[in-house]
């Protein structure tokens, strides 16, 4: 998706994401990469270097599957996920498990909280991106890509926009991160909008990826212009923090999202399309 750079090629990154998904969709508790990683509850994946056809699961088959899963619904010539399917109930399920930890965290913690914020994801946990899998085959193209992200094709996550908005109007700052490149800061923030987020998603709040023909970078991303996706996503929560904000949750559809600590919970929301490691 547009959270570019090292994407896993299709058949990896299809039979990756099947093992990650088993976890069960919501990963919390804590502040450290251990919660984000554990695989107590993964369907083993394939090994590195297969010795026969069968320890590998058919990438038809696999499609087949995640299309069931999102229920595949064809609107014009874009296929979106059902309002009803196992997808979205997955999803809601996650969101209440949310909300209602960010309302304990308010009504008991907040004199200990004086700038409370979550953190979002955009690709697959604000911004849905079935409809460019299934146009793409499930295969990345940067060109093709940003022509969805530039014409902000992409629905919400169902029921993201709803959460976000209520935790900004009970105090929560809403922050949103993500490794789409900085040159498309105004498809971002405008797809945002379009979808039902209020919250700002100006420069101070929408934090994008800087790339290696950046002349300069921020000062909190020293590994700069070589950043793991968990050294960049876990060095800009760090720099949020020290801002004052205090992280009570951070939403992402990738490990990579959740590594590195500097939340004190985090949320893993479902994706079998692609594994960004």
């Amino acid at each position: 998706m547009t959270k570019l750079r090292e994407r896993v090629p299709v058949r990896r990154a299809i039979l990756a994401a099947v093992s990650v998904l088993a976890i069960g969709g919501l990963v919390s508790g804590g502040t450290g990469a251990a919660d984000a990683t554990s695989h107590s509850r993964a369907v083993p994946p394939p090994p590195a270097a297969p010795t026969s056809a069968d320890q590998i699961q058919n990438i038809d088959q696999v499609k087949t599957a995640i299309k069931a899963y999102y229920g595949d619904t064809l609107v014009g010539t874009d296929h979106f996920p059902s309002a009803t399917g196992a997808y979205a109930q997955e999803v809601a399920g996650i969101e209440a498990v949310a909300k209602r930890y960010l309302a304990f965290r308010l009504a008991t913690a907040h004199r200990h909280d004086p700038r409370p914020a979550i953190l979002l994801d955009v690709d697959d946990t604000s911004l849905n991106t079935y409809n460019y899998e299934i146009f793409s085959n499930f295969v990345f193209n940067p060109a093709t890509n940003a022509e969805y992200v530039n014409a902000q094709r992409f629905p919400a996550v169902p029921g993201m926009p709803e959460l976000a908005n209520w935790a900004a109007s009970r105090g929560i700052t809403v922050f949103f991160l993500t490794g789409r490149n900085h040159t498309v800061r105004e498809g971002t923030a405008g797809n945002l909008a379009k979808v039902g987020f209020t919250v700002p998603v100006d420069e101070a709040h929408l934090y994008l990826k800087y790339v290696a023909t950046d002349a300069t970078f921020p000062d909190y991303l020293p590994c700069a212009p070589t950043c793991t996706t968990t050294d960049y996503k876990s060095l800009t929560r760090q720099h949020i923090e020290s801002l004052g904000y205090n992280i009570l949750a951070n939403f992402g559809d990738q490990f990579s999202d959740l590594n590195g600590g500097f939340a004190d919970r985090v949320f893993k929301l479902p994706n079998p399309m692609y594994f960004l490691p």
